[in-house]
């Protein structure tokens, strides 16, 4: 009975089994069948186009950014690729089953890990060496240190940062060091260690001309990258892709066009027009690399010696408006030296009391007073006066040589701040508001706008009824904030006899074979009588020549302008400022210098002025068709001279070769092919000639005996960057030729 009752629960359970599986078969293969109709019916549309995903896309070929050129050829701005090193430092010793380290046939411990710890520590240095070089203000033992330090941890890190930034090149023979390509981690986060980015060739030269990118608003940049960001930028591409490996996508005929519908997550159809990539265009600054070096090392040079903050020095062409150089250097504590702080354009942003060179505007305006005579028979009381009031005390800064009166030609000169008040009170205490109208009219207040992009602040005029005291100063350059960019623009209207410029920062826009020219655009085509402009162009000449700027006074071309010293009573620190323009016999350039919160005053300034035109004389060829003193007499009429003439030791033999054609002097080289050559006197063997002159690699050349201009011109061509202080021929250089030096090092040259 128990036998039978057993076989009885075997069949109901075998029974229950079987029906529960028939149950879960159908069930299952129901839902199966449900999905297959699913997947090809109701969502097949959807699972197509996503499998087409899979192994079609469509895809941005990033359009590559446009150069940024300098007005003398050189390449400011491009797109570079650069990489950030990480290195996987992780490594172990080998063991067997038993724990035992394993060896090789030598008897050395057997290592598992990308780099084993031979390869390591015999290229290490190399690597910290390339680092180092790449980023000189980080030394090679800090990367050894940084990079050992992991390594000596339990569990070093499989993807450690190294440095960022690093230029491909460099990244790349970090790589290809032996035993070190599995260990440089190619891809993070499935990103690629590689990216484009846009590098300033000259480094900080010109930095804030050029631009940077704007760290708080993505995709932005300043100065001239961001004024001309839609030339330089182009047009992304949009092409069908195809993937050909896991990773690997080829783009596909780059000829279709037309457009493709897509749907996006939210079940939308997204139509996509497929077109092709537009490079951008390149342009063309206005920024002279010669000049612009000369600008920003005579600038570094004046603030470390007194002690500024911050200064600018701008050239302009006068002619066109076209900025040649424009250098922004503020204080950089960390490296305790002077840089084109990033967005820091002194020039255009910062706005300062501008002091003794506002006069020279001043006098322009109450020159529309035909009262006024500049003549000496109206005298006008300096050294000190009481104007009325508990504020009305103007004194000069400066002893006057015991003089009491000054004529108004010799107020601009000795800058007296007393003559200007006197000046201003006598003519026009009663009508200030006609005063204020002039100078606005004569003065660029509003928003020059410049094609840069860069921030433009409110400049103004205090309100000179406020007190007696706020008009006066106001007379002297007081009572107003202004920018160096206003300031200079104003100064070039003044030498080009009243005709007013916009500033431009760009000389064309060059589209592949097309270049299209950035015309001057006139912002005042009269902003005195050409009269007024060429009486205080002759005072201006008087200030270099008898006044406070005669520290720059030279025999080889004339200088017009004005010095500037504004006092911040806070700080008891300076603006020292000098503006002008050159050659005064006929300007073609307009400079203005500034040095701010200093104890430097303005004839400082003029120095670093005199620099950057001393510079510009020697280099620019055009001066010597006019404008420029000779200090050479005909020598073809007078052989006796001719034959004791100076010779040029060394130089361009072009330009040498063209000296002596036009002096009508004979003319002999042994090598009518090389650039550069050399003078050398006559042996018992051979005639006195010129000889070429080759500078060895990585050695700095002979600059002695050249002019500033083939000086300069050499040592570019040879990598290294030229200091030049004085004018005439170079007598001294630092370091010495023949010294090793690394490629753009700057190199200080000596003229007398």
């Amino acid at each position: 009975m128990t036998d039978k009752n057993n076989n009885n629960k075997d069949k109901r359970l075998i029974s229950g089994m079987t029906v529960l599986y028939l149950v879960l078969t159908l069930g299952v293969g129901a839902a199966i069948i449900a999905n297959l109709v699913s997947i090809q019916w109701v969502h097949g549309d959807d699972w197509r186009e996503r499998g087409d995903k899979r192994v079609a896309d469509v895809r941005p070929d990033p359009a590559r950014r446009g150069n940024i050129y300098s007005s003398d050829g050189k390449v400011l701005a491009t797109t570079v690729t650069e990489c950030d090193l990480y290195l996987d430092l992780y490594n172990t010793i080998d063991v067997d089953d038993k724990g035992r380290v394993k060896r090789n046939s030598k008897g050395e411990e057997m290592e598992t890990g990308p780099i084993v710890d031979s390869n390591l520590t015999n290229y290490i240095d190399s690597a910290c060496m390339m680092l180092h070089e790449a980023f000189p203000h980080r030394s090679a033992q800090y990367y050894r240190d940084r990079i050992m330090n992991e390594r000596s941890k339990p569990n070093p890190g499989r993807c450690f940062l190294v440095q960022r930034g690093v230029p491909y090149s460099v990244w790349t023979r970090i790589s290809n060091l032996p035993g070190w390509r599995r260990g440089v981690v190619k891809s993070v986060d499935h990103q690629s260690v590689q990216h484009q980015v846009r590098a300033h060739i000259y480094g900080d030269l010109a930095g804030n001309v050029i631009g940077f990118r704007n760290d708080l608003r993505e995709g932005t940049y300043t100065g001239l990258e961001g004024y001309y960001d839609s030339v330089l930028r182009g047009q992304d591409g949009l092409y069908n892709y195809h993937r050909l490996t896991m990773s690997t996508w080829l783009p596909g005929d780059p000829n279709t066009q037309g457009h493709i519908e897509r749907r996006t997550d939210d079940d939308q159809i997204d139509t996509i027009v497929l077109r092709h990539r537009i490079d951008g265009s390149s342009i063309i600054s206005t920024i002279d690399t010669r000049y612009q070096d000369i600008a920003e090392s005579a600038l570094r040079k004046a603030l470390h010696q007194y002690r500024g903050t911050s200064g600018c020095a701008i050239l302009m062409e006068m002619k066109t408006g076209y900025v040649l150089a424009c250098a922004n250097l503020s204080v950089d504590t960390s490296i305790h030296d002077f840089r084109e702080v990033r967005d820091r354009n002194v020039t255009v942003s910062d706005v300062y009391e501008p002091g003794s060179t506002f006069k020279t505007l001043l006098l322009t305006a109450m020159l529309s007073d035909p009262s006024i005579k500049i003549d000496t028979a109206m005298q006008v009381k300096v050294g000190y006066k009481d104007f009325g009031g508990k504020y009305g005390v103007i004194k000069d800064d400066h002893t006057l040589a015991g003089r009491d009166s000054l004529n108004v030609r010799e107020v601009i000169e000795q800058s007296s701040n007393v003559g200007m008040c006197e000046l201003g009170w006598m003519y026009f205490n009663n009508r200030r508001d006609t005063l204020r109208h002039i100078v606005e009219r004569m003065f660029p207040y509003g928003k020059l706008n410049p094609d840069l992009n860069a921030p433009e602040y409110k400049t103004y005029i205090n309100d000179l009824h406020a007190s007696n005291r706020d008009f006066l100063n106001f007379c002297y350059g007081y009572s107003t904030r202004v920018t160096a960019l206003q300031v200079i623009t104003f100064y070039n209207a003044l030498g080009a006899e009243g005709r007013m410029v916009k500033p431009l920062f760009c000389r064309a826009i060059v589209d592949g074979d097309r270049t299209t020219e950035i015309k001057p655009v006139v912002l005042n085509p009269q902003i005195c009588s050409r009269e007024t402009a060429r009486m205080m162009r002759t005072m201006l000449e008087g200030v270099v020549e008898n006044g406070t700027g005669n520290n720059i006074k030279n025999n080889t071309y004339g200088i017009a302008g004005k010095t500037g010293t504004a006092v911040d009573y806070r700080t008891h620190l300076y603006n020292g400022s000098f503006a002008g323009f050159f050659p005064s016999e006929n300007p073609r350039y307009t400079c203005l210098v500034v040095l701010q919160n200093s104890p430097a005053y303005g004839r400082q300034a003029a120095l670093v002025f005199k620099a950057i035109a001393d510079c510009v004389v020697a280099v620019d060829k055009g001066l010597s068709d006019g404008g420029v003193k000779s200090v050479w007499p005909q020598l073809q009429e007078d052989s006796t001279m001719a034959q004791t003439r100076p010779r040029l030791m060394r130089g361009n033999q072009k330009d040498i070769r063209t000296l002596y054609k036009k002096l009508r002097m004979p003319y002999y080289s042994a090598d009518s092919s090389s650039t550069w050559v050399f003078y050398q006197e006559a042996t018992d063997s051979t005639r006195a000639q010129y000889y070429p002159y080759t500078p060895a690699e990585g050695k700095v050349p002979n600059c002695i005996g050249m002019t500033a201009k083939d000086a300069s011109a050499l040592l570019h061509s040879a990598g290294y960057r030229a200091l030049v202080t004085g004018y005439g021929k170079v007598v001294s250089q630092t370091p010495r030729a023949g010294q090793a030096a690394k490629k753009g090092s700057r190199i200080e040259l000596i003229l007398r």
